[in-house]
């Protein structure tokens, strides 16, 4: 194809969406213009910059979906009330029935009601919906009643209280936290244990609380070596990482061998290991913390002992307020340069437009100088072919124009988006 100078350009416009032309520099200008190789240095380190914040901004993302924590102290009730004995007078009986037209009946069936409780000591309103409950809180509960006939028995044997394997299913009372997450749980802030009697009775309660991440009882070795004596999974396959790169353990001919020292030995037993089965040598030395477990007697000759036993304990807490403000503050952050680096790219974009219709012009004076008869005629050869293929398919060969030869001309800008235009390319 023949030398195809550019026509006259068109004066810059704003363009709504960045094209990759418009914030590309040919090099071809480069000889004019020597400073546009900063202007290329310049927007790759943009580029750079791009990189880096889009990742950040996804580091942020992930931080602003994990609600932070907090502690707080839940505060835990055990307690019994008791109805109905032969020492309470009738007027503190409840009535058990009523029936139209007749008088309440109060059962005369001695009885008492175990109960679990729990509240969180802040200054939550106790009738708030977004209120947490006792149930959130805790992954399990176990009530194990002891019969006094049978317990007695293994006493005057001379033989130790009977375990909770031994004690019979009816007395074994248990709530353990819905594993599947399709079904929605009743959320409580108590657990409530009925039975008749008019003995007291011993139960054995244990109160599993949840914890997120889950921590782990580090063995004593571990302890010794990490210096703490609960941690995570995930904080202890690092720390042990950091010990070996602090001390220089890994072997020369394959760095995911360890060669362990005197510490690492004695813990783990070996001479040497390959790290990806640290977490397997580790299982051995974490064990799951120990649930609240308590002995309590079930008084039956007290109407409540309600502030008994009260226990306290530190649980993490959805921080959501906290979580609020990193979400405002990083829209800020994201939003706040948005219209002024716009209104600097539509600068950029218009500059280099500018650019380039300058350079077109120079192109065309300056072959137009050189030789102005053969450069007409070229002119008059190169758009006639293009009236041709804006006019019908004559003059139009596909196969030309996927070949690599047909685009060798330096001024081809134009004719290439003017086929694309057409989409004849």
């Amino acid at each position: 194809m023949s030398k195809t100078p550019a026509r006259a350009p068109q004066p810059p416009v704003a363009v709504a969406q960045a094209r990759p032309t418009d914030i590309a520099i040919p090099h071809s200008i480069d000889p004019i213009v020597p400073e546009v190789d900063l202007y290329r240095r310049l927007h790759d380190a943009e580029k750079r910059v791009d990189i880096f914040t889009t990742r950040k901004m996804n580091d942020l993302s992930d931080t602003l979906v994990k609600v932070p924590r907090k502690k707080q102290l839940l505060r835990i009730f055990v307690y019994n009330t008791a109805e109905n004995q032969p020492w309470q007078p009738p007027a503190q009986q409840q009535p058990t029935s009523l029936i139209p037209g007749q008088a309440p009946t109060s059962s005369e069936t001695p009885s008492w009601t175990l109960r679990v409780e729990g509240r969180l000591v802040n200054g939550q309103d106790a009738t708030d919906p977004t209120r947490r409950k006792f149930s959130s809180f805790i992954s399990g509960i176990s009530v194990d009643l002891i019969p006094n006939d049978q317990n007695q028995t293994q006493l005057d044997n001379g033989l130790p209280p009977l375990q909770p394997t031994s004690i019979p299913k009816e007395n074994v009372i248990e709530w353990h936290e819905n594993s599947d997450p399709k079904i929605k749980g009743v959320e409580f802030d108590g657990l409530d244990v009925k039975r008749t009697g008019s003995e007291n009775i011993k139960a054995r309660i244990t109160i599993q609380p949840k914890e997120y991440p889950v921590k782990l009882r580090a063995s004593p070795d571990l302890s010794r070596l990490l210096g703490v004596s609960e941690t995570t999974q995930h904080d202890a396959v690092y720390a042990i990482w950091q010990y070996v790169q602090l001390n220089n353990l890994q072997a020369a001919e394959d760095k995911r061998i360890i060669n362990c020292d005197e510490n690492l030995s004695k813990l783990f037993g070996v001479p040497r290991f390959n790290f990806k089965d640290v977490i397997e040598f580790l299982s051995k030395h974490l064990l799951p913390n120990r649930p609240i477990e308590l002995e309590y007697l079930i008084r039956v000759d007290r109407a409540t002992t309600l502030g008994d036993v009260v226990i306290d304990i530190e649980v993490p807490v959805e921080d959501l307020s906290v979580q609020e403000t990193w979400k405002v503050e990083s829209k800020k952050l994201v939003a706040e340069h948005d219209e002024a680096i716009k209104e600097l790219n539509t600068k950029i974009i218009l500059g280099i437009q500018g650019l380039h219709t300058s350079h077109r012009k120079y192109q065309f004076y300056e072959k137009l100088s050189k030789d102005p008869a053969n450069f007409f005629q070229e002119f008059t050869e190169s758009h006639s072919k293009l009236l041709k293929i804006l006019a019908g398919d004559e003059g139009y060969n596909e196969e030309t124009v996927r070949r690599s030869e047909f685009y060798t001309d330096e001024m081809l800008a134009e004719n290439v988006d003017i086929l694309l235009k057409t989409n004849r390319m």
